[in-house]
């Protein structure tokens, strides 16, 4: 059987009496107004915290006699935890933050980015795909369980996760240092467009440091100029990539991001820094092995022009991750996205980096990432979710909540 179809038990589970009864209650009108109270709870990272949108779904949750708990790192950033259901065991974990990148600026909108207008079936504003709508869908889950009647069988368990767009280390690390992280199984609700992912990129970010020599603009042959020879690595970043292919997430990726260099228009350049993000594949585990590749297109471009001189260091690294196929969640998973959608679940990879990874390969935690909404209008102006794709989302999250737990 292809990994990506549910099997019969799959299927029963999702499709009990308990399950089409806890997706029947999810009211759409409900899941629009935890969205809209989210969106408005402007929580930009860098630029903000996540206090007031802590605080919206902390009452939702106290609603629920989920009683929440806030949970602060060092940095005193905030994250949800917050239980539902009679027994702890079995548990099922649902991540989902409640940061969001900057807006930008609002010339740039459409419909003001906080105010979560709906448009054309579609939700608008920053935060609405990635991923305050998801938390709305997921909340409205919860809501429709205990509105059903149900007692489930086990744990639905709430992490409402901070700073996840700065790397998720004053979040969903904080939580798992902290010992929250001991379900059976995960849900990571990032926008998957409503499939199964199994597998993430990682990140491997490169500060490379050109060094020159400076003079006088006027007599550029008395000095060395470092941005002529950040220039010329540049268009060959492509070659430190590997022959490598991911089946889920596809091959590395690599990409100058940003560039700063010179002192004044009437100086040779002594100094040219770029920050480059390199994006690794599951298997691609050596940090070392990539700074080589750099190193070794520096070698090269050194041996046609002996002033090249550009140091290359690894800033940061992010792991990759990706979970078993075979799970029980990845089953329940695709049966429910299967009776929602009416069409077969695929499995996927995500090509961003999430906090599914603290999960998999810190907590060891059998997890899938699904979610409604796009990753590729995720950080964008006009950032929006359909809101027919919020609604099956909160359906399908209450079946695999009531499928795996038991009821």
């Amino acid at each position: 059987m292809p990994r990506d179809m549910p099997t019969s038990a799959d299927r029963a589970v999702v499709a009990s009496d308990a399950a089409d009864a806890a997706a029947a209650a999810v009211d759409a009108e409900e899941l629009l107004g935890f969205a809209r109270a989210l969106l408005a709870a402007a929580s930009e990272n860098p630029g903000g915290t996540e206090d007031e949108a802590a605080a919206m779904a902390s009452d939702v949750l106290a609603d629920l006699a989920a009683d929440p708990e806030i949970v602060r790192g060092d940095a005193g950033r905030p994250s949800v935890v917050a239980r539902i259901g009679g027994a702890d065991e079995p548990s099922l974990a649902w991540n989902g933050h409640l940061d969001t990148v900057p807006a930008g600026s609002p010339d740039t909108w459409s419909h003001p980015p906080f105010a979560g207008v709906v448009d054309g079936g579609r939700l608008i504003g920053r935060g609405a795909a990635d991923m305050k709508g998801p938390v709305a869908s997921a909340l409205a889950a919860a809501a429709a369980i205990r509105r059903a009647g149900i007692e489930l069988g086990g744990s639905f368990v709430f992490h409402l996760a901070a700073d996840e767009e700065l790397a998720g280390i004053h979040g969903t690390q904080v939580l798992w240092r902290g010992g929250f992280l001991d379900q059976d199984a995960a849900i990571v609700g990032e926008p998957s467009e409503l499939q199964v992912g199994l597998a993430e990129r990682g990140g491997c970010w490169i500060t490379l440091t050109a060094h020159g020599a400076a003079a006088h603009g006027s007599t550029p042959h008395l000095g060395v100029n470092a941005i002529t020879s950040m220039a010329k690595l540049l268009p060959r970043l492509g070659e430190t990539l590997p022959d490598l292919e991911h089946p889920l997430v596809g091959r590395p990726t690599v990409n100058a991001a940003l560039i700063e260099g010179g002192t004044a228009p009437n100086v040779v350049p002594d100094r040219c820094v770029v920050d480059v993000d390199r994006r690794v594949i599951p298997g691609e585990t050596d940090a070392e092995a990539i700074r080589a590749s750099f190193v070794e297109l520096v070698d090269e471009l050194r041996r046609d022009d002996p002033a090249v001189a550009i140091d290359v260091e690894v800033r940061e690294w992010t792991d990759a991750a990706e979970a078993p196929p075979d799970s029980a969640i990845a089953g329940v998973t695709r049966a429910a996205l299967e009776v929602e959608t009416g069409a077969p679940a695929v499995d996927r990879g995500f090509t961003g980096i999430t906090d599914a990874r603290f999960y998999i390969n810190e907590a060891s935690i059998p997890t899938v990432i699904m979610g409604p909404g796009s990753l590729t209008v995720a950080h964008t102006a006009d950032e929006w979710v359909a809101v027919d794709d919020l609604v099956t989302a909160a359906r399908a999250y209450a079946r695999i909540a009531v499928g795996f737990l038991g009821a």
